[in-house]
């Protein structure tokens, strides 16, 4: 064995220890392109998937109708279920207070669970029609501000016509002397 095939190898040893306390820009390009190719096949995918979630349906079968029925239906019915005992309660007030102490019975860990379900119920509602009415209540207040400032440059402008005319109706009888407008001073130059 020859030394100079001994160098090769002490240099890749090196290189080795230098990559542990500085990246392989090579491999990092390399891995770079495959994560963002593997990003946007990913992401297009997710919005295949909501499109194909959210886009009507043109083959909807019973089964989904019925689904999409049930989804609809927790909502209606706990609000229903909350009206309905408290015209319970004046009605049959034996039957309400029977209702009452079975729900006494139910241990806190069920009514923790029950709240934070319809609290998601709800709450995501409520967040969602919020968004839509902070949405709205913005572009009302836009469209507001664009309706008042149009009234006050159209008011500029009447203000700006009537002094400009009533300047030029002071010209006239003045003469020469009283025009600040260079323009009109040579309207009136090449009038007379």
């Amino acid at each position: 064995m020859s030394w100079w095939n001994f160098i090769p190898g002490i240099f890749r040893g090196a290189k080795d220890l230098s990559e542990v306390f500085v990246e392989n820009k090579e491999n990092k390009g390399q891995r770079g392109h495959v994560e963002r190719i593997t990003d946007m096949e990913l992401s297009k995918s997710v919005l295949d998937q909501f499109a194909a979630e959210f886009h009507a349906r043109q083959n909807r079968s019973k089964w989904d109708s019925f689904v999409d029925g049930l989804n609809r239906l927790p909502r209606p019915l706990m609000t229903f279920a909350v009206l309905g005992f408290f015209v319970l309660a004046p009605v049959a007030p034996e039957r309400f207070m029977l209702i009452a102490a079975s729900y006494e019975m139910v241990p806190p860990g069920y009514w923790a669970l029950l709240s934070v379900i319809v609290g998601f119920y709800f709450g995501g509602r409520m967040q969602l029609k919020k968004a839509d009415m902070s949405l709205q209540v913005d572009q009302v207040k836009a469209a507001k501000e664009l309706v008042a400032m149009r009234e006050e440059f159209r008011a500029m402008d009447v203000e700006e016509e009537k002094s400009t005319e009533l300047e030029f109706q002071n010209a006239l009888r003045a003469g020469e002397s009283m025009v600040k407008n260079r323009i009109v001073a040579k309207w009136l130059a090449n009038k007379g």
